[in-house]
């Protein structure tokens, strides 16, 4: 399917942002995109979240083309749409394809913020799920083939040091082991076949791996045959570079009298060829993207029954019965997901597109959510990028989805300075926000240790409505990778973020996970005021307004009494007690502070939840009747000082071939309180889908829930009876091109 004819690589997508930056509301799904790249003899695919996300578990099916990846949204102040998602990735040499899929986690209350992606290979791999190396990311590593990952990929994120950096000291074979000379041998007969075959940029790409190893019996010829690959390629001033490299670390010998003797036609490094340099590579241009469309449907029967206590025997009495039946959900709702990518051997360029439209027919309205709206310029030379439009926040202090400009530049190599102007795209009444701030990334402040810090200021009616100073700090090492943030604002002088979380392979078998997070809900700011004014005074609904009767110091001051701290702490693990079992358990403890009266807002202030808890635990079956079938079975005790609650679900995948995929699961929930109250809930679903071919799936999803509840009890008697059964589903299909 073609849906634009770019007549510029470059124009038509910037047009295209320009005209509709500012032109409706967003609410961004969790899932971004998914990017791949090299690492090693590994390749890296990546996947993106809009938002902070907690990395629990991963279910890999024995066949090796799928895995259920579980996950936590953690706490945001931007609305998501939990709406499920899918996102693609071609596949390229001996790496598959992937259709990824986000949707809720089956065995989850329908407010929880657990989820899972449901990740299919388009052939086996070997591979393994981690954390990603930010709060927003999870990673798939390919275990081996990182020599598969595209040439203009590979070269664009893993360039080996400029010659400056290259230590003369080492002796090139003394460090090297068994596993290092057998890999620099493979990557050096790619290499060599590729060179013969006249494909510099592939036999580079394959060099460069080799060189990034420790020092080995194939360096020496690795680094020759880089030079003349450049050469061949006709890069007269790269080739020289790689050439001078070769003669500081090697000077003597037969070769070394070849290069010098090359170098002498070649300009020296560090300066450019006087004549033209043809491209080493062909350039490249791939749109992808979806198409879906979805019908939700629901509807509901409710019973009620009041009771009083009988005069005479005591007993309740039946005083009333009502019955309702309603449709309270008729919505279709079309998504339009478009991607296109340009790359050559100095640039990459993206546009991406992501727009929803649901169509309410109870309401009789029609809303529109436009998801993402950005081109994005990366120069692969300089070290520089661009992006301008509609997008999710990336770090920096941003909190929230906004339509601006973010740029960045490395002034040296893993340090880079960036900044970012934009407004948000959620409105807060009639009020005019912007915001624009700096920042600096330092992706090796140890070898395990990255981080960045920034400086970022938001307006409101051209009053500061926070300035935020913080950092984010991550380390990565092995098994053990841990991210943390701290955002204070130096105006209203409140820590508004202060969280960290943690993954922790500790042996092969045995995996944790914790996070403890502090942070203002919502976010202190000015801007706060306005939804808790004194309600015997007329409504402001700009700050200009309130700043005309209201010192700015007292506005500033309500801004901080009126938000509360929200407070959470989760830890959990996985075990694995054989090749088709393992076990998993968590405990979360969540509280929000007590907000005090404020007088000058005749605000009555509000009570602390208290600690609520929850403990779960899961025991997990793989494959036991099929190379692609999952089992979780999960029970969960949640507790407050007003309920305690119980869970108990099953949920199963199966994929019956290739083209049916199915997910039925169960859920009982009850429920009481100290006043009388009780709940009680079953719930029954099966999700479907159904691949009528590569590029076309058929989905449903069918739910029915029963729910028996029992009111507090009062002096009068006990609580009303109500029993209430509802019915959800939706259906449509999705075509991806």
């Amino acid at each position: 399917m073609t849906m634009f004819n770019f007549r510029s690589p470059v124009l038509a997508p910037v047009a295209a942002c320009v005209c509709a930056i500012f032109a409706v509301s967003a609410q961004a799904q969790v899932m971004d995109e998914l990017e791949i790249r090299q690492d090693g003899n590994n390749a890296i695919v990546e996947i993106r979240f809009v938002t902070p996300i907690q990395y629990s578990r991963a279910l890999i099916a024995r066949s090796g083309d799928q895995v259920q990846v579980f996950y936590r949204v953690l706490p945001r102040r931007e609305t998501i749409s939990l709406d499920a998602s899918e996102r693609r990735l071609p596949g390229g040499g001996e790496i598959p394809s992937f259709i990824v899929r986000d949707v809720s986690a089956a065995d989850a209350l329908p407010t929880s913020v657990n989820r899972k992606l449901v990740v299919r290979l388009g052939a086996f791999a070997k591979f393994r799920v981690r954390a990603g190396r930010t709060n927003r990311s999870i990673e798939l590593v390919l275990t081996g083939l990182g020599g598969s990952v595209p040439a203009a990929v590979a070269a664009s994120v893993k360039t080996r040091p400029a010659i400056a950096t290259v230590d003369t000291t080492v002796t090139p074979t003394s460090q090297a082991n068994a596993d290092v000379e057998a890999q620099a041998a493979a990557l050096l007969a790619t290499a060599q076949s590729a060179y013969d075959g006249g494909n510099y940029d592939a036999a580079t790409t394959s060099l460069n791996q080799l060189l990034n190893l420790p020092p080995n019996q194939s360096s020496r010829r690795a680094q020759e045959l880089a030079g003349l690959a450049r050469l061949n390629a006709g890069d007269k001033a790269r080739a020289a570079a790689e050439f001078d490299v070769f003669l500081k670390l090697y000077p003597q010998g037969a070769d070394s009298d070849r290069v010098r003797q090359l170098l002498t036609s070649l300009p020296a490094p560090g300066q450019s060829a006087q004549e033209p340099v043809k491209e080493a590579a062909a350039a490249t241009s791939v749109t992808t993207g979806s198409v879906s469309m979805f019908y939700y449907g629901g509807a509901s029967d409710t019973r009620t029954q009041e009771f009083q206590d009988s005069p005479l025997g005591g007993l309740p009495i039946l005083q009333s019965e009502t019955n309702l039946s309603a449709t309270d959900q008729k919505q279709l709702q079309t998504n339009v997901d478009l991607n296109w990518r340009y790359r050559d051997t100095e640039k990459d360029m993206r546009f991406v597109f992501r727009d929803a439209l649901t169509r309410d027919y109870l309401k009789g309205t029609d809303k529109n959510r436009l998801n993402a709206l950005y081109f994005d310029y990366r120069s692969l030379t300089l070290g520089g990028n661009v992006r301008v439009g509609r997008q999710s926040p990336t770090g920096g202090g941003v909190m929230s989805r906004f339509d601006g400009v973010q740029a960045g530049y490395a002034f040296q190599p893993k340090w880079k300075v960036n900044a970012v102007v934009g407004k948000p795209t959620d409105d807060l009444l009639d009020t005019r926000r912007m915001f624009y701030g700096v920042s600096v990334d330092a992706e090796a402040l140890t070898k395990s240790l990255s981080g960045s810090l920034y400086l970022i200021e938001n307006r409101i009616d051209g009053t500061t409505d926070r300035r935020g100073l913080g950092t984010e700090l991550r380390y990565f090492s092995g098994p053990v990778s841990v991210s943390g943030q701290f955002d204070y604002d130096t105006v209203l002088r409140a820590v508004n973020i202060a969280a960290v979380q943690g993954n922790w392979q500790f042996t092969e078998a045995t995996a944790v996970n914790a996070m403890l997070d502090r942070r203002i809900t919502p976010m202190v700011a000015l801007g706060n005021v306005l939804f808790f004014q004194d309600p015997t005074l007329s409504q402001a609904k700009r700050i200009d307004e309130l700043l005309g009767v209201t010192p700015i110091e007292t506005l500033q001051d309500q801004a901080k009494a009126i938000t509360a701290y929200q407070n959470q702490f989760r830890v959990g693990g996985t075990h694995t007690l054989s090749t088709n079992w393992q076990t998993g358990a968590d405990f979360s403890l969540t509280s929000i502070d007590a907000v005090k009266p404020v007088a000058s807002l005749s605000y009555p202030g509000q009570a602390a939840t208290g600690n609520l808890w929850g403990v779960s635990a899961q025991l997990i079956g793989t494959n036991l009747y099929s190379a692609r079938d999952t089992h979780v079975f999960n029970v969960s005790l949640l507790g407050g000082p007003s309920y305690h609650g119980t869970l108990l679900s099953y949920n199963n995948l199966s994929s019956l071939g290739d083209k049916w995929q199915l997910e039925p699961s169960l859920k009982y929930y009850t429920q009481s309180s100290p006043d009388g109250g009780a709940n009680d809930i079953w719930t029954l679903g099966l999700r479907a889908t159904y691949r009528v071919r590569n590029q076309l799936s058929l989905e449903s999803e069918l739910t029915y829930e029963r729910s028996d509840a029992r009111g507090a009890t009062t002096v009068a008697g006990p609580g009303a009876l109500s029993s209430a059964a509802r019915t959800n589903y939706y259906f449509g299909a999705r075509y991806e091109f």
